[in-house]
């Protein structure tokens, strides 16, 4: 009686242990439980994936949803300006949710790269196809940082919050992905690594309304969406990679000879005074030096010294202010454009290059406090609107207006529209090589900067 009684003991008890098992599983979110997909396309998608990593060389991952995978599309050009030069990763699949991700990093070779930086945006899948409560989602999100912290302990990882959903603030979904954002602070305060970044607000307007310009279908970013979200990002990303910025460090050129007599010639210049108005720049306001007619027509009578040179970029600006004996002179106003020739170095992002256009401003107030300083927009260059210049110069430009929003006594000026077609095309009759105006661009210029001019000189 007593052997059976034991065996009977031992049967319940592993129907016991069998039913809380199935329980803890069930109870368990699904939002927590690594699971794939089996469609064609994501199954060759993560094998794309597979391959990349096995060759190495990654320093950046990407990783999320369709609004991710979104950059291989619409933000492509966007990523090439911003990611491209930092051997990045997409690791965006349309429609995957926080379990698709944590199966894909478990599948993923990550023991053959060594990634510096990881930038993840996910969850609104989750609420959307209704699989995951918005708790479920956020602690999904948790789960894939758990799982990049132990892989990589020394990875910069960005945490976004999950992106505004729907055009109006009680729209359900964006309740429901507002809900998601506001638990993740306690989920990933305790991770020193882990930065928690909310930037939603460049995607909405005054009243929190979301956009048909920026997000048509009000979740997927149009490429303007991707050129805020990288903007927005940058910064961030920039600090938590260690990088420099070249744009704001000075850097001569005073191996090249013309470059080494053109700055002594300003600098004899400045000395003698009576300077009222510089003008600093590139070969674009270099060029003014062949426009004898047009300079006396709107410049003349302010007293200009012309600063551009050819070539140059913000860094060399820089180190030319350093080196001019402006303590000579009390100009009263200063023109900028500069940048379009740092569009050429991969590693300026059109951020760090717009920080460089900033440097310059600081650097002048600093020397002159009461200067008026009159920042252009960079100049359009590039044939076409789809050119990839022209699509850096437009993402500089683009990061201006914030840059230098509380910069006393700086003006921000775009007189870009009146160099350019109806059809966004830069006419050759203008800029000949669609870069550098001839003398009816320059006389474009003049006549837009004429009326700016008489207001700050006052005369």
């Amino acid at each position: 009686m007593m052997k059976r009684t034991t065996s009977l003991q031992i049967v319940s008890l592993f129907f016991l242990t069998l039913f809380f098992s199935v329980s803890s599983l069930y109870a368990q979110s699904v939002a927590l439980l690594p699971v794939d997909r089996k469609d064609d396309w994501w199954v060759k998608r993560h094998a794309d994936n597979v391959a990349k990593m096995e060759k190495g060389d990654i320093n950046l991952l990407m990783i999320g949803d369709s609004i991710t995978h979104g950059w291989d599309g619409q933000g492509k050009t966007v990523w090439g300006s911003y990611y491209g030069h930092r051997k990045p990763i997409n690791l965006g699949f349309s429609g995957d949710r926080t379990e698709h991700v944590l199966w894909r990093l478990e599948h993923l070779p990550l023991d053959k790269i060594s990634p510096k930086a990881a930038v993840l945006m996910i969850g609104t899948n989750n609420i959307g196809h209704n699989s995951s409560s918005p708790k479920d989602a956020a602690d999904g999100i948790n789960a894939i940082v758990e799982k990049l912290e132990k892989q990589y302990p020394a990875l910069k990882i960005i945490v976004l919050n999950v992106f505004p959903r729907g055009n109006k603030v009680d729209d359900g979904n964006r309740k429901k992905v507002d809900e998601i954002n506001s638990y993740l602070p306690e989920l990933l305060k305790n991770k020193p690594n882990v930065t928690l970044l909310d930037i939603n607000r460049v995607f909405l307007d005054t009243e929190k309304n979301l956009s048909k310009e920026i997000m048509p279908d009000f979740l997927h970013p149009n490429t303007y969406g991707y050129e805020l979200w990288a903007k927005a990002v940058e910064p961030t990303l920039t600090v938590l990679l260690g990088e420099t910025n070249p744009a704001i460090i000075p850097v001569d050129k005073m191996s090249e000879e013309w470059w080494n007599k053109r700055h002594e010639a300003n600098s004899e210049k400045i000395a003698k005074g009576e300077i009222e108005f510089l003008m600093i720049g590139d070969s674009i306001t270099h060029g003014w030096d062949g426009q004898g007619a047009l300079v006396e027509k709107y410049f003349a009578q302010y007293k200009p010294v012309n600063l551009g040179f050819g070539g140059d970029q913000t860094q060399h600006v820089l180190w030319r202010l350093d080196h001019l004996p402006l303590d000579k002179i009390s100009p009263k106003v200063a023109m900028i454009m500069i940048g379009t020739n740092n569009t050429g170095n991969p590693a300026n992002t059109p951020w760090m290059i717009a920080v460089g256009i900033k440097a310059i401003v600081e650097k002048l107030q600093k020397q002159k406090p009461d200067l008026q300083i009159i920042v252009l927009k960079v100049f359009p260059r590039g044939e076409k609107a789809d050119n990839r210049f022209r699509l850096r110069v437009n993402e500089i430009n683009l990061a201006l207006p914030e840059l230098l929003a509380d910069l006393k006594n700086v003006e921000l000026i775009d007189i870009n529209d009146a160099f350019l077609a109806e059809d966004g095309t830069l006419p050759k009759d203008i800029m000949p090589d669609f870069l550098h105006p001839n003398t009816k661009g320059y006389e474009i210029w003049g006549e837009k900067l004429a009326p700016v001019l008489k207001a700050k000189f006052g005369r």
